[in-house]
């Protein structure tokens, strides 16, 4: 038995959604885990945006905190059931090191615990899935076989990094990371908001066509 509820996205939902976790966000400077992700996760069609980020179309299954055989457990996954699609998403601290270590040199910062954390998650649940594609476990949690993954990690905001250096080296691992051949993506909080509005954008002017 599938252990996702049905989503019915919708997108003047999602506009609004959106609309008011952008609000809240603004009026944060740092924020633990704990806050951010209760701000998120009330927002189902919000979170609904994130699929376009995943790479595929609306979703119309959700399920927050999902685990599998009680070892490994993931904030978010969203899925497309027809295509038998699946987005994975872990959701971390955006707090003022989540992204970068406090510990440094005078000219580097290693990644934080936090990210690793994140990422560590992801490339779990992609050895489950390669290791066990067709475990029963698996299939009865999804409804079905997964045919398309893809994985994103939320991470701390954008005023953690410091420097133009570390901007680039974000952007490196965020954009450029594979599993399996899977992209595993990573944003930050203000930078999965800046997608989000931009992929409104674009369902929004397809919502106009005739």
């Amino acid at each position: 038995m599938s252990l996702f509820q049905p989503l019915a996205w919708s997108l003047a939902r999602a506009e609004t959604e959106l609309d008011g976790f952008r609000g809240w966000l603004a009026g944060q400077n740092f924020v633990a885990e704990t806050p951010i992700v209760a701000q998120i996760t009330a927002r189902p069609h919000l979170c609904g945006l994130l699929a376009a980020i995943a790479g595929f179309s609306a979703p119309d299954l959700i399920r927050f905190e999902l685990s599998l055989k009680g070892l490994f457990r993931t904030d978010l996954v969203l899925g497309n059931d027809a295509a038998r699609q699946f987005a994975l998403v872990e959701f971390e601290p955006a707090e003022a090191t989540s992204l970068f270590s406090g510990r440094s040199t005078q000219q580097y910062r290693p990644w934080s615990r936090h990210l690793e954390h994140g990422f560590g998650q992801v490339v779990d649940w992609a050895w489950i899935r390669s290791d066990h594609p067709h475990d029963i476990a698996l299939t009865n949690a999804f409804g079905g076989p997964v045919q398309i993954s893809a994985f994103l990690v939320i991470c701390g905001r954008d005023a953690g990094m410091r420097d133009e250096m570390e901007r680039r080296r974000f952007s490196h691992r965020g954009g450029s990371v594979r599993i399996d051949g899977v992209s595993a993506r990573i944003l930050t909080y203000d930078g999965m908001v800046r997608e989000m509005e931009r992929n409104l954008a674009v369902a929004k002017s397809f919502a106009t066509l005739p």
